[in-house]
């Protein structure tokens, strides 16, 4: 028999935002969790992958547990979903697909479900124990619309295949840093750490309004970095500024989505509303990440989503411009 709290009492209690009684389940029935996936899978790293999968869905829809007496046959479905969407995959696909792994159960969105579950600021005080670099590539894959690894190896300038191994070893540290933070207090980066995403925001906002380069000396370093449409490597806040006033006063109208702040990176999405005279000005929405370790913006990626098809221009028709 277990020591501690039945199960009926930790889950009742995790589905009401108590992160120690979550993880303290997982740790009861990891080790039958293990031997379940090396039943099934073998031993090797595919059998802990499989276990590191089921504990991020477990943290995510624990709150849709109906019957919390069932918890252990629960945890051992999930894994077995994660064993099989593993053998699923050719043999020599090297780094998981996380995606295919975690929407497993449900076809819910991970963003959705993870804003629904009164877990979140665990999640995020885990995430925040990762590296800079794996923390990226997970809020890109989960938490926005540049989730292919294609938009993410553009955003992160790198390989697609590197993206592929940042997500993977993203997954097994995050699953660890899940366990060690259960009792922890889990303060979620939307305080002191979302004032970059604020200060951002009203920037941007005060610029395309009123033109005026000091409404962005706050929130961007003098020296910034920055690569918009034309991928080309630019640094020089007062450049950056031209770029964006050059496609205000061509009419551009920027909407924000959605933005996402860790301590040191903002990943802002936005529509891109083009003049109505130059409907094909810029493509239809973009994806920026600020990079602000410990201060103001220092770095800005943009990745831009396909432009529709469009007609040979003729001699009276505008060409397209977008520089931001």
């Amino acid at each position: 028999m277990s020591e501690g709290p039945p199960d009926v009492i930790l889950v009742r209690a995790a589905q009401s935002g108590d992160a120690a009684s979550l993880g303290a389940l997982l740790e009861r029935h990891r080790a039958r969790m293990l031997a379940l996936a090396v039943g099934i899978l073998g031993h090797g790293p595919q059998a802990e992958d499989a276990v590191q999968d089921a504990c991020l869905i477990a943290v995510r829809r624990v709150g849709e547990l109906r019957d919390p007496s069932a918890a252990r046959a629960w945890l051992l479905m999930i894994v077995t979903n994660a064993c099989r969407a593993q053998l699923r995959r050719p043999t020599m696909a090297a780094p998981t697909d996380a995606n295919e792994v975690l929407d497993a159960p449900t076809p819910d969105t991970v963003e959705r479900a993870i804003e629904q579950s009164a877990l979140l600021d665990w999640l995020w005080t885990a995430l925040e124990r990762l590296s800079e670099p794996l923390r990226l590539v997970v809020i890109l894959r989960y938490f926005s619309g540049a989730d292919s690894y294609e938009a993410i190896a553009a955003l992160c300038g790198v390989p697609v295949g590197t993206v592929r191994s940042r997500l993977n070893a993203a997954k097994a540290n995050l699953a660890e840093e899940l366990l060690s933070t259960a009792a922890q207090q889990h303060v979620h980066p939307g305080g002191l750490h979302n004032r970059h995403g604020l200060q951002i925001a009203e920037a941007m906002t005060a610029f395309e309004r009123d033109g005026d380069q000091r409404a962005l000396a706050d929130a961007f370093a003098p020296d910034l970095g920055f690569v918009m449409f034309d991928r080309v490597e630019r640094s020089g806040l007062e450049n950056f500024a031209a770029a964006l006033a050059h496609d205000y006063d061509d009419g551009l109208t920027v909407r924000p989505i959605r933005m996402v702040t860790s301590s040191d990176i903002t990943v802002l999405e936005a529509w891109l509303d083009s003049p109505p005279e130059n409907p094909l000005h810029c493509p239809p929405a973009l994806t920026q990440i600020y990079h602000h370790p410990n201060g103001p913006t220092r770095r800005l990626v943009s990745h831009y989503a396909p432009r529709e098809p469009r007609p040979a221009p003729t001699a009276t028709q505008p060409q397209p411009g977008c520089r931001s």
